[in-house]
This record gives C-alpha cells, sequence and structure tokens, in this order.
C-alpha cells in the first residue's frame, strides 16, 4: 500500500525553517534596545570624561557629521520639541556646538557605534530615532521601527 504524501514532512521542514526565519527577521530586527547599563554613552565634564546615566523616559538620539554646518540647523530644529537631544558626532570629534540643557553631545565606542548604525540601519547623515524608556528596566530604552510583524501584531502607532 503506497503512502498519501510521502513528501509532505520534508514540506513541513522547508515551511517551518522559512517561516521562522521572516519571523525573526520582522520581528526581532523591528526593536532596538539600548541598555544603559551596558552600553557606554561618555559627556564631556569639566573635570573631563564622565559616564551619561538617563534621567528622561524620553530621548532624541541623533546621529549627524561634525564637518558639515548644515547639520546644527537640523540639530536646532530637533531641539525645539521638548525632547533631550543625545547628539552622536559620526566622527566623535568632541566639540559641543549648543549649551541647552536639553543637548547632550555624546561619544561611544567604535563598537558600538556600528552596533547602532546596524541596528538603526543608518544609511545617510542626519537622522534622529526617538527611544523610550522600558517600563520594567528603567536603564533600558527602546525605539520600534517603521517596520516588521511586532508592530503589526502589537498593534504599535508610535
Amino acid at each position: 500500500m503506497k503512502k498519501c504524501c510521502p513528501k509532505l514532512p520534508i514540506a513541513f521542514v522547508i515551511v517551518f525553517v522559512v517561516g521562522a526565519f521572516v519571523y525573526y527577521q520582522y520581528t526581532f530586527t523591528s526593536v532596538v534596545k539600548i541598555d544603559f547599563t551596558q552600553d557606554s554613552f561618555y559627556i564631556d565634564t569639566q573635570d573631563g570624561m564622565d559616564l551619561f546615566s538617563p534621567k528622561s523616559e524620553r530621548y532624541n538620539i541623533c546621529f549627524y557629521n561634525s564637518f558639515l554646518k548644515s547639520q546644527e540647523v537640523f540639530l536646532q530644529k530637533q531641539l525645539q520639541n521638548g525632547i533631550p537631544l543625545l547628539a552622536i558626532d559620526f566622527y566623535q570629534r568632541g566639540e559641543n556646538l549648543f549649551k541647552e540643557k536639553n543637548f547632550k553631545l555624546v561619544r561611544i565606542s567604535s563598537s558600538f557605534m556600528l552596533k547602532l548604525i546596524h541596528g538603526f540601519n543608518i544609511r545617510t547623515l542626519p537622522q534622529c530615532f526617538i527611544i523610550k524608556q522600558d517600563v520594567k528596566n528603567p536603564m533600558q530604552y527602546t525605539h520600534l521601527k517603521d517596520f516588521g510583524f511586532y508592530k503589526v501584531i502589537n498593534f504599535k502607532t508610535e
């Protein structure tokens, strides 16, 4: 007696593997997490460099190029929304552009810079992203990207 569908287990495995890949690709890559206990941001102080510790529920994290003066105008516009701004210079020159209390020029390591470039999918400069504090862990901040099943399934609008 012949079996009805001898290729069914192989087809099921292939569909399962492809489904798992798509689920991973669009679920976990649609959320960028920054943990301030593991990821170090440094700010310039009068005494030298100091570790940045977050105090706000939301931050506007901006990546810019300090060699282009037109990007200073972009950062000035970002300051107008009232959210504290964490500015990351792509070249890490350390020139503080503004003396406002909502503006923090932060420095990060090269490996962390690459992690953020990959996580936020940065292709052009300047770009800004709003990160929000996690309710369970106040030292962890998240950013939802504009795509992914995570946003669709959980009905995220921001």
